[in-house]
């Protein structure tokens, strides 16, 4: 069988700079790796016919695997739950929780207020560690776990509730849209909108007052002040990928969601966390991991979140810079991978970049550019092409959920 591996570059703004002479950084940056296995490949782009929800993330791994998200997909709140390891009955909603920071007029808002007073400064709680955010979680779960609401640890930043037995149908944004802006227009809304608004203004009350952020601000640190709640989904039982293919896959990340749909596929998983050496020794990382994992499997999925780096210290990073870091994702990543395992005739190698739903609303392309080669290919300059969203702009959109499934075909 010839193996696989999916490298899926995932939250890569669309739009274009003025910095950078008019183009996106997937166009403005140098990827000679990424150029020259395009020029040897089939381009295109992705993407689920009739799905209104963004091709990224998560979904987008769903679709790869030849699950049709508008039957399987319920939102990232039940597979973050999945790679957590909590099993979720049949009524219950699972949301993604995050430790943010929110700012009020008055400095980092004591108001016991909540609402427009209060602005989102950082959706990812100024970088909180995982042992730092263990214990803003106890905290919150020592006052606010109850019978139908429970709290669980995850890393970092992120982190889960589950509202067991949940009525209603409520409404909730994702916590990057409200940066720099009131909260008012994006807390949760719609029936049963009210128990989760109280829970979060509860969990404010809390945190903000813990020595942990009060350590937090006497080092100069941004305090991770409150929960928010947000992604919501409900249980969902994927029929196993080997009941339908012969093959045997593993799923890297450091995404819980993505990480979830692997393992609900049953699928082997790896969460690889960002390590504090930097990013190019934690690109190294996923890139080793990716080719040692070659050797025991068919299907190997490298997931590279690049939407967080487009964001430091809640302020948003210079385009030049996310051109830098997609250069490195470029070298550290698709070249190393490219390097370790040659142009083998039994290899394939797909490339799929995907937006940043965020930065689509601010006028970014949503298209998701895909490239796929198999081998055996000579390494040549001439055949060199770039892989970009203008590039690709008017070539007929591919199902995403039959990929996979021409590759079984074709193997």
């Amino acid at each position: 069988m010839r193996k696989t591996i999916v490298i899926h570059v995932d939250g890569l703004t669309g739009q274009s700079y003025q910095e950078l002479g008019d183009q996106t950084v997937l166009q403005s940056a140098r990827t000679p790796h990424l150029d020259e296995l395009a020029g040897h490949g089939e381009l295109g782009r992705l993407g689920v016919p009739r799905e209104t929800r963004p091709f990224c993330g998560e979904l987008a791994l769903l679709a790869l695997l030849g699950y049709d998200p508008h039957k399987w997909y319920t939102g990232p709140g039940a597979f973050e739950a999945g790679g957590l390891e909590v099993v979720l009955d049949a009524h219950d909603v699972a949301y993604l929780c995050h430790l943010v920071t929110l700012r009020g007029q008055d400095g980092w808002g004591d108001e016991k207020k909540f609402g427009p007073q209060l602005f989102m400064a950082d959706p990812f709680g100024g970088g909180i560690g995982t042992e730092d955010a263990r214990e803003l979680i106890d905290a919150v779960n020592e006052q606010l776990v109850s019978e139908n609401i429970q709290f669980y640890m995850g890393s970092h930043y992120r982190h889960l509730m589950v509202w067991v037995g949940a009525s209603g149908k409520v409404a909730c944004r994702n916590p990057y849209e409200a940066l720099g802006q009131s909260i008012e227009a994006y807390l949760p809304t719609g029936d049963g909108s009210q128990i989760l608004r109280e829970l979060m203004a509860a969990s404010r009350a809390i945190l903000c007052h813990h020595p942990v952020n009060h350590d937090r601000l006497n080092a100069g640190l941004k305090p991770a002040n409150c929960l928010w709640l947000w992604g919501s989904g409900k249980p969902v039982e994927l029929p196993r990928l080997h009941e339908r293919w012969p093959v045997n896959g593993i799923v890297i990340s450091p995404d819980g969601p993505y990480v979830g749909v692997g393992m609900a596929a049953g699928l082997q998983t790896v969460k690889v966390e960002h390590v504090a050496e930097g990013d190019i020794i934690w690109l190294q990382t996923m890139a080793n991991k990716a080719s040692a994992a070659l050797d025991k499997h068919d299907l190997v999925c490298l997931h590279i979140p690049f939407s967080e780096w487009g964001l430091k210290d809640g302020q948003a990073v210079p385009p030049s810079q996310l051109v830098e870091y997609l250069q490195q994702v470029d070298d550290q990543v698709i070249g190393a991978i490219h390097q370790s395992v040659g142009s083998h005739d039994s290899l394939r190698i797909v490339v799929l970049v995907t937006p940043c739903p965020n930065w689509q609303k601010d006028g970014g392309s949503s298209i998701s550019p895909y490239l796929v080669v198999e081998g055996p290919w000579e390494k040549s300059e001439n055949h060199a092409v770039p892989l970009n969203e203008r590039e690709v702009a008017t070539r007929q959109l591919r199902d995403a959920t039959k990929l996979f499934e021409r590759f079984m075909v074709t193997r």
